[in-house]
């Protein structure tokens, strides 16, 4: 597990954010690339901040991805939004 928070982490400083269109207007975002025995939920898991709900991390993905279920591909390359300040 801490293997996968650090590869997203030091994936997540090499690739430049992005812009992405949203219901509420323009979001910054990057992308991260499914990898072997990764699922949304634990992926939630490592960009949801102390104290934040995991639930609400997915909700987000599945909307920002336009998913209709939770199941990742190895290789499918998911929009995150970027989020400032948190802890």
């Amino acid at each position: 597990m801490l293997t996968l928070v650090l590869s997203c982490i030091a994936y997540s400083m090499a690739v430049p954010a992005m812009e992405a269109d949203s219901a509420t207007g323009p979001m910054e975002v990057t992308s991260y690339t499914v990898g072997p025995g990764d699922t949304l939920w634990s992926y939630a898991q490592t960009i949801t901040p102390r104290g934040g709900n995991v639930n609400d991390a997915v909700d987000e993905l599945m909307r920002v991805n336009q998913l209709d279920s939770p199941a990742l591909q190895v290789g499918q390359r998911i929009v995150v939004p970027v989020r400032h300040g948190d802890a």
